[in-house]
């Protein structure tokens, strides 16, 4: 199993998402992309399971507060910016870094955000049997061919249901596949 490291870096300016990013990788992460707007952020993230979003509390378009129901639960949002702009954020759903930011602070967040999602996936998957991985691949070829879904269209729907319902993974496959 491949563990992700699914960072996504969003600044309302390219200069600042080449910096933030930079920042990142000469520490050892290595973000997926950058954006500047929430459509752009919102888009790159639609074909990932989870990951860890490290953006600033205002983008080009519009701010966090806005469209921060638009980003999966199973994203976890690192938000930089000033205390007043942090405090207007849900504490349940958003780590919070005020600026100036101090690159330690950014870099231990991102990197604990994505064990955890690392450690989540690593459980979750121990306990899947062959047989469970088949039977799973298979709801998955059912929703591809009934419904012209692609294989990641399929896997978010089967994980969305799966979360929403409390039920495990492969019993949605199952009731898929009846």
């Amino acid at each position: 199993m491949v563990l992700n490291n699914n960072v996504f870096v969003a600044f309302h300016s390219e200069k600042l998402c080449s910096k933030v990013f930079a920042m990142l990788t000469m520490s050892g992460i290595h973000p997926n992309s950058t954006s500047v707007t929430s459509n752009d952020l919102l888009t790159k993230i639609n074909n990932y399971e989870n990951g860890v979003i490290v953006c600033e509390t205002k983008l080009k378009d519009t701010v966090l507060f806005n469209f921060l129901d638009d980003i999966p639960s199973y994203f976890h949002i690192v938000a930089i910016g000033t205390m007043d702009t942090l405090d207007d954020l849900p504490n349940q759903r958003v780590f919070k870094l005020s600026v100036p930011l101090d690159r330690t602070d950014l870099i231990y967040s991102v990197s604990m955000l994505t064990n955890i999602d690392n450690h989540r996936a690593l459980i979750h998957n121990q306990f899947r049997t062959h047989d469970e991985e088949i039977i799973i691949q298979q709801a998955k070829a059912l929703l591809i061919h009934k419904y012209h879904m692609t294989e990641e269209q399929a896997h978010r729907y089967m994980q969305t249901k799966s979360m929403n319902t409390g039920e495990k993974m492969i019993t949605i496959a199952r009731l898929i596949l009846n």
